[in-house]
């Protein structure tokens, strides 16, 4: 029974580990399974094993690996005049990260994690398996170096995550006891689904109230951004009058990440920029959501191919920073599209940072204003 434990435990860490670790383990799995099934025949307590293992697998990495967040007691240092924008976004490492993957688990799937989690951290591994390294903290950073430079030296911009280091939390326990007073967040979001909601709740955990700042400012999210639509819609149009021919547009929604509502009411939004702006012209649009492990998606992607387009276009417009799971989610439609004489775009514009960073400088000059 312990051998029969320890080949099913060998297993599941191989699923979850990368590198020289997931190797040790495949050929520690390979010579129990060798000993046990092979030579000895030791069946029966196969089940049970895989029970036990798994259960204890999840358990031991959901609880013990993690990353534990805490917001200590600190004492502010001398007081300092500049106000601080937190960014927070989701946060990718540039590499599979067991540590950080199976915080990020936890935080979204709750107490489900100890169930899951085990196939979730495989998934995240294959993810960067498939497709590389991410570049999600370059592209954080890339939106506040440029708010930097345009908010000018009253303002201190600081990047911070809510699944990768540094955390939120960790970066606003630096700030407190750096002295600053004034502090506004900007939750780098498309609307107020999962993602906001967490951020919220571990948020609310700070207590705040205690540390006796000046200024507390939350900007809100960007679902109601004009200026975000009417960049897309231009994006799109681009593409299209390029290419000079029947266009097809994926307006793709994250029914699993996002607010649903909000999610619909910004795709929608893009969607009537494109038709006002093109009455005369046959652009077919559709805008699906990412459900029924992308059923929608691949449905509403035939439908409009029945129409005889000669070039589709997929947009995600409802995640602000790309991660590999929404990079995974286009690489599978793509590939489970029938493809015929059809060409398929990607449409994720690099310039939309530029768009994002003029939309917190504009709320965060109208939030100064009204401050005095």
């Amino acid at each position: 029974m312990l051998n029969s434990t320890i080949l099913c435990v060998c297993i599941f860490l191989s699923f979850i580990f990368n590198g020289y670790m997931e190797n040790i383990f495949i050929i520690l799995a390979t010579v129990l399974l060798y000993k046990e099934i092979i030579i000895a025949k030791e069946y029966k307590y196969i089940p049970y094993a895989i029970i036990i293992s798994f259960i204890g697998v999840n358990i031991v990495v959901i609880s013990g690996l993690r990353n534990h967040i805490e917001f200590k007691d600190i004492l502010p240092d001398k007081e300092k005049e500049e106000t601080v924008i937190l960014l927070v976004s989701e946060g990718e490492s540039k590499n599979y990260n067991l540590k950080e993957r199976a915080t990020d688990v936890y935080y979204k799937k709750g107490i489900k994690s100890y169930l899951t989690g085990i196939k979730n951290l495989y998934d995240y591994k294959t993810y960067y398996n498939k497709l590389g390294s991410s570049n999600f903290k370059e592209e954080a950073e890339y939106i506040s170096q440029q708010l930097r430079s345009k908010l000018g030296s009253n303002y201190k911009v600081v990047n911070s995550y809510m699944y990768s280091t540094p955390y939120f939390e960790n970066s606003l326990e630096d700030i407190v006891s750096r002295g600053y007073k004034k502090v506004i967040f900007c939750p780098l979001f498309m609307t107020e689904g999962k993602d906001f909601n967490i951020f919220k709740q571990r948020y609310e955990k700070l207590n705040l109230s205690t540390y006796n700042l000046k200024q507390i400012d939350m900007l809100e999210t960007f679902y109601k951004s004009n200026n975000l639509a009417m960049f897309y819609k231009d994006e799109i149009l681009k593409n299209a009058k390029a290419y000079n021919k029947d266009t097809g547009v994926l307006l793709v929604g994250l029914k699993n990440k996002n607010d649903l509502e909000q999610d619909i009411l910004f795709r929608e939004k893009i969607r009537d920029y494109i038709l006002q702006e093109e009455k005369n012209n046959e652009i077919q649009i559709k805008l699906p959501l990412l459900e029924n492990n992308k059923k929608d998606i691949i449905k509403s992607g035939e439908e409009l191919l029945e129409y005889g387009i000669d070039s589709l276009y997929i947009v995600l417009p409802t995640c602000t920073i790309d991660t590999m799971y929404t990079k995974h989610l286009v690489e599978s439609i793509l590939s489970e599209l029938d493809i015929g004489n059809t060409k398929f775009y990607y449409i994720n514009p690099e310039k939309k940072y530029d768009v994002l960073v003029d939309e917190i400088f504009t709320r965060i000059s109208l939030i100064s204003k009204i401050g005095g």
